[in-house]
Order: structure tokens, then C-alpha cells, then sequence
């Protein structure tokens, strides 16, 4: 039940249609032209230079409410994700990955300042992300791995949030210091954290 590709270039769209080792990113809402968005491009040739395809599209649908209900089914009907990809979630991307995760098996996840709640926000509230419970057992045997990243300094999601996901889903967990909320224009930590799992 594949959904409509049209918006997607080539090489995307092959991507997609792949069974082969691939990387997803996830990115955090409210950004567009997502290749050359922060860090996102740069991991994307980082990935590839470890030998993984990597899907970056120029964006996602709903870039700024970053619905469940439009970003789920676009990552795993659209982008096709599947037990041999590796999701990468920043932000809401994370929340999307966590969701993704509780009934779709991956290779593996990274969760950059992932969180559980709307975080008292009325967006994240419309997101959809945040309106039940979170099945933390099913997503731990979903995936091979998980790695995650959060910083103490994180000025949007608080470190409690980022300790809550790595207590619950025992996550390969990297506590940063002066990190923020991740948005330099390299990540040379996630590169290695996955380059040691691969």
C-alpha cells in the first residue's frame, strides 16, 4: 500500500522502494528544505560513507505540526522503512521514531532529545504523539539497537525527558554538557555511535 511518491526525486524514491540496509532521518518540526537543515545533509553523507543509503527527502509533509497521522505512515508506507533500516529522529523526529518503533521492526533507532509528553505545548498536543501511553516493550523488541543523545542544556526539551526514554527503553545513552538542542551543522558522535554498531 505504497502512498504517492510524486514529490519525491529519483534517487528517493528508489530508496524507498528498497529492501537493502538503509538510514531514515526523522527531523525535528518546523524545518523545511530539510538538505540543508543543521546536521541533517551532513549525516546523510556520513552515512553513506559507512556504506548506508540514507533517505533525506527536501521535506516531509506538515512540516510544522509534524502529525502522527501524516508522518507515520509517510516514513513507513512512503519512505519504506523496515527491519533493515535505521531510523535517525530529532526532536519531534524522535517522538515520531518511538511510535514508529512500538509496531514496525527496525534495524536500529537514534533518538536526538527525544521526550514523552507535549511538553505543555499546543503544538506538540496537535501532534497526536502524545495522546496515550507509550508501549516501551514493544519498541525494545522492535529494534537491534538504540542509541540516544541528549544535552543537559537542551532549551527545549528538558534533560528529565531525555533520562525518561533512556530509563525506559535502556537506550545506548550519550548525556552531552554544552549541546543544546542539537542543531550545529555536523554530528560527529552519532557517526561513531552507529559506525560502532553496524
Amino acid at each position: 500500500k505504497k502512498k504517492k511518491m510524486a514529490h519525491l526525486d529519483e534517487k528517493t524514491k528508489k530508496l524507498a522502494e528498497s529492501k537493502d540496509r538503509k538510514a531514515i532521518i526523522i527531523p525535528g518540526n518546523g524545518c523545511t528544505g530539510l538538505r540543508r537543515c543543521m546536521w541533517y545533509p551532513w549525516v546523510a553523507e556520513k552515512m553513506e560513507e559507512l556504506g548506508v543509503d540514507c533517505i533525506l527527502p527536501y521535506s516531509y509533509p506538515d512540516p510544522y505540526v509534524a502529525r502522527e497521522s501524516i508522518w507515520k505512515p509517510f516514513v513507513v508506507d512512503t519512505l519504506g522503512a523496515n527491519e533493515n533500516t535505521i531510523l535517525i529522529g530529532h526532536s519531534s523526529g524522535a517522538a515520531c521514531a518511538m511510535r514508529i518503533l512500538e509496531d514496525t521492526k527496525v534495524l536500529g533507532v537514534v533518538l536526538v532529545s527525544g521526550y514523552t509528553n507535549d511538553l505543555g505545548d499546543e503544538n506538540e498536543r496537535d501532534s497526536g504523539y502524545f495522546d496515550r501511553p507509550w508501549n516501551w516493550e514493544s519498541m525494545k523488541k522492535n529494534a537491534k539497537w538504540i542509541v540516544q543523545f541528549h544535552s543537559k542544556d537542551d532549551h527545549l526539551v528538558p534533560i528529565s525527558e531525555g533520562r525518561k526514554v533512556h530509563e525506559a527503553l535502556g537506550t545506548k545513552y550519550f548525556e552531552k554538557e554544552e549541546e543544546g538542542h542539537f542543531q550545529e551543522l555536523d554530528f560527529h558522535d552519532l557517526i561513531d555511535a552507529v559506525k560502532s554498531l553496524l
